[in-house]
């Protein structure tokens, strides 16, 4: 959501005018995050899921005490470095495989590579979709 501001009366009031954007973008992902717990919470309160009930309820409570943007950016740049390293690994795999003949352990390893080069893509979206809420 952005906002015009039409006039500033002293550079307090700009500076004020200023940092209340950065306030709400400061908030967006942890609402974001806070709005899909509720979601979850709802669902299982209606299906009377108590022990899930009570942790959804902590999470929640936790990312409305905590949490912060760079804290989820930083938190996907982590999922993502970690695919990442997965990949690696699959490919070592699949390269040994190759060496070794296998056919059978080489379609395997292949199988695996692809799933995790798609895992990767997935963080590595989910990663820029939050740069770019925090830019709207």
């Amino acid at each position: 959501m952005k906002k015009t501001w039409l006039c500033c009366l002293s550079l307090a009031a700009t500076a004020g005018v200023l940092l209340l954007p950065a306030a709400h973008a400061t908030e967006r992902l942890c609402e974001d995050k806070a709005t899909v717990l509720r979601q979850q919470l709802e669902y299982a309160q209606a299906h009377d899921n108590q022990h899930r009930v009570r942790g959804l309820q902590r999470a929640l409570q936790s990312i409305e005490e905590n949490c912060t943007n760079e804290q989820v950016i930083t938190e996907a740049a982590e999922e993502v470095r970690e695919s990442q390293e997965e990949v690696r690994e699959r490919e070592l795999a699949l390269e040994e495989a190759l060496r070794e003949g296998d056919e059978d352990d080489i379609q395997k390893r292949r199988e695996k590579l692809a799933e995790e080069v798609r895992e990767l893509e997935e963080h590595t979206q989910e990663l820029n979709l939050l740069q770019q809420r925090i830019n709207e």
